[in-house]
């Protein structure tokens, strides 16, 4: 009798929580308390980091660790991004990767981070203490910010790839959490991680690394700079978007170690409401 009375509190505790239209954020057991699991069925919050940096940049290094910390931290709340760009992505006899990209070079030139000097990165296009263009000093306090809120929308991304033709299929479905108004783009990138390629680094001497592993390399868009419009006027808790996309991976690119991402971002304002990530398979 007991046993299902109990097993009865269970299914009506669970039915609660599913019946709520607005999903808690939950976060992984961990020692430290914030790291969050995808594999929860629960969706958790994402947050895009992109450090944009460069080989010659001797203090760049310094915010690849940081990515690093906070992934180690945060697990699957940290989706990272390198994007190489300005006079320190320059390629030369002594650097000779050029992982500098046109859209890399239009966010650039959209958002001034290289300007401000690198490396600077900004944290879900969201400003903190009133910048967007953030040191990675701050990145850690720009992430704890961020996840005292709740997820508004989950992103799931299946693909698909031909080893032959190289070309990748992907889809992107979008579900609403919770009602909106705002005007909606979707971003779809590729990156490649675990480059070996040269590297400056200050804190060195001599100051050149020449097999420094570059990760979460930004190499293309799938959809362009500023993505495809998903939403002109919002959506409502439990809609579901769709998007079907269609690119060829350039033999330059190690598929085995590229990912997609996806992002979700207010058209407007710039600043990322959701994002995801998915290995190549």
């Amino acid at each position: 009798m007991k046993k299902t009375l109990y097993l009865i509190v269970i299914l009506l505790s669970i039915s609660f929580i599913y019946s709520c239209d607005d999903i808690a954020n939950p976060l992984k057991e961990k020692q430290e308390g914030t790291c969050g699991d995808e594999n929860s069925p629960t969706p958790i919050r994402k947050i895009l980091i992109a450090d944009y940096t460069g080989h010659t940049c001797g203090n760049c290094p310094r915010a690849a660790e940081k990515i690093a910390e906070l992934k180690n931290t945060y697990c699957d709340h940290i989706i990272p991004i390198a994007i190489h760009v300005g006079v320190f992505a320059e390629p030369d006899e002594h650097y000779p990767e050029d992982f500098r990209t046109k859209t890399g070079n239009e966010l650039d030139d959209y958002f001034a981070v290289s300007n401000k000097g690198l490396p600077n990165g900004i944290v879900n296009r969201t400003e903190f203490a009133g910048n967007t263009v953030i040191a990675y000093s701050d990145w850690t306090s720009a992430v704890a910010e961020l996840l005292k809120t709740n997820p508004e929308i989950n992103i799931e991304i299946e693909n698909s790839y031909n080893k032959t033709t190289r070309n990748l299929t992907v889809e992107i479905n979008s579900e609403f959490l919770k009602d909106t108004d705002k005007k909606l783009n979707l971003s779809v990138y590729l990156i490649e991680d675990s480059i070996v390629a040269p590297q400056k680094d200050y804190s060195l001497d001599p100051s050149t690394i020449e097999d420094y592993i570059h990760r979460h390399v930004f190499r293309a868009s799938l959809n362009g700079t500023w993505g495809d419009e998903i939403s002109a006027s919002g959506a409502k808790f439990g809609d579901i978007i769709s998007k079907n996309y269609s690119f060829e991976i350039s033999k330059d690119f190690n598929e085995n170690r590229c990912e997609i991402i996806a992002f979700i971002y207010e058209t407007e304002s710039k600043k990322i409401i959701q994002a995801e990530s998915e290995h190549i398979k």
